[in-house]
């Protein structure tokens, strides 16, 4: 049985990507788009491969592991520039996604800048 895309999950998932930051609950994006929370998650679930809340925290890891990388933010203003709320959990939530802690990566990106500076 081939399942057809309902574009009431893009809207959620677009709603997710340009508004990440946001206290979204399960609740609040299953009425942007006129569904119940429990089909909107199965829905979403059946279309993306996982949950709306699994979902949410990849983009806002994502952001945040962009944001370390870029800009000279400390970590607590990354935190709050992708939603987070919780320093131990995303510290945690990070560094299971990206192997380092956001100060591990930090560091990292420090001595290899200083490294080619010194070679350069």
């Amino acid at each position: 049985m081939v399942r057809r895309h309902d574009t009431r999950i893009g809207h959620v998932v677009a709603l997710i990507e340009l508004r990440f930051a946001e206290p979204y609950s399960v609740e609040e994006l299953a009425r942007s788009v006129n569904m119940s929370p429990s089909y909107l998650t199965r829905l979403f679930r059946l279309q993306t491969g996982r949950s709306p809340a699994c979902f949410l925290r990849e983009v806002r890891l994502r952001h945040a592991y962009e944001l370390v990388q870029t800009t000279f933010l400390s970590i607590k203003e990354v935190m709050a520039a992708v939603g987070w709320n919780d320093p131990s959990h995303f510290s945690r939530a990070f560094k299971r996604n990206f192997g380092l802690s956001p100060q591990e990566l930090r560091d990292a990106l420090e001595r290899e800048y200083t490294v080619a500076r010194r070679a350069g």
